[in-house]
């Protein structure tokens, strides 16, 4: 018997038997449910049972954890985030966004087995293939990764390092930023005529990638400065900021308002509550308007102390 499967017979308190025989039913041990996506359309959710989802989390601590994720990649990752992100294309003049069609379904059973087998080296102790069929059954639904299984995440970022170390590489050579946040990839430069430069070396790279990636050609952006930059939601201003944007203020401004008056619904309540303590993260002078807009108590009793360890002046 394998390191592995010592190991999580050990943590688990079960016979190996069992261990498998659960694993293969895993597939059938979701929820799947539908939320709204940002944009229009619904995004699928598939939620692991609590059980499943202890051994996914498990698989992500014990195995998972030992590959690398490359520095361009911010997403899921703990001291990294979407403002830090779009920190890096501040400065540039061009900016193009490029998202996959179907990410997380387009990654595979297969992959993975293809990715363990080629990067063995990273482990402390090898997998066998037995190791590899148990940990696919348990992360994957249907051979599928799914948006809602905790181990989905990891497994995206370690299983495209090679993508983006090429991507970093040849981006560096022709003096463009490349990050990547899950299946949004941003490119930005000063120098014209060159991003859609990139786009075909990318595209021409998946082609013999061993994971099927295809560009999503409907949300492939171009932009510059003297129009609206955008990175996962943020707006990179003229005057080389980060910000939520207009939109998202003046409807932060609305449901405040809605507040003060004893007229907000506790969907609304919640949100604003959740929201503002990113605000603060993004753009914390904006908190500060805020509250000459409508009193430091009103700003307060929505942003405690307690609940988000910001100073309230």
């Amino acid at each position: 018997m394998s390191y592995f499967q010592n190991a999580i017979e050990s943590e688990f308190s079960e016979t190996f038997s069992y261990l498998y025989k659960f694993a293969y039913s895993a597939s059938r041990r979701y929820k799947t449910y539908s939320i709204p996506k940002r944009t229009s359309g619904n995004r699928i959710i598939s939620q692991p049972s609590r059980e499943l989802k202890s051994y996914q989390r498990y698989i992500i601590s014990s195995i998972l954890e030992q590959f690398p994720i490359h520095e361009s990649v911010y997403s899921y990752q703990n001291n990294k985030n979407i403002k830090k992100m779009a920190t890096n294309h501040l400065n540039s003049r061009f900016l193009l966004r490029v998202d996959f069609s179907n990410f997380f379904p387009s990654i595979k059973g297969e992959y993975l087995r293809e990715f363990f087998q080629k990067n063995m080296h990273f482990l402390e102790n090898p997998l066998t293939d037995t190791d590899i069929t148990l940990i696919n059954l348990f992360v994957f639904r249907s051979n599928k990764l799914t948006i809602g299984a905790p181990s989905s995440p990891i497994i995206s970022n370690i299983i495209l390092y090679d993508l983006d170390e090429y991507l970093s590489n040849i981006c560096t050579k022709k003096r463009v930023t490349y990050t990547r946040y899950a299946d949004d990839l941003y490119f930005s430069t000063s120098e014209p005529n060159t991003l859609n430069e990139i786009l075909q070396l990318l595209k021409e790279y998946l082609k013999d990638f061993f994971i099927k990636l295809l560009v999503n050609e409907d949300k492939n952006i171009f932009t510059s400065k003297k129009r609206r930059r955008q990175i996962t939601g943020l707006t990179l201003t003229t005057s080389n900021s980060i910000s939520i944007g207009k939109k998202k203020k003046r409807e932060i401004r609305t449901l405040i308002y809605k507040y003060s008056t004893n007229n907000i619904e506790l969907n609304e309540l919640s949100y604003l509550k959740g929201y503002l303590p990113y605000l603060y993260s993004i753009e914390p002078s904006y908190i500060d308007n805020l509250k000459r807009k409508y009193s430091d108590k009103i700003i307060q009793e929505l942003l405690p102390l307690k609940q988000s360890n910001i100073p309230i002046k």
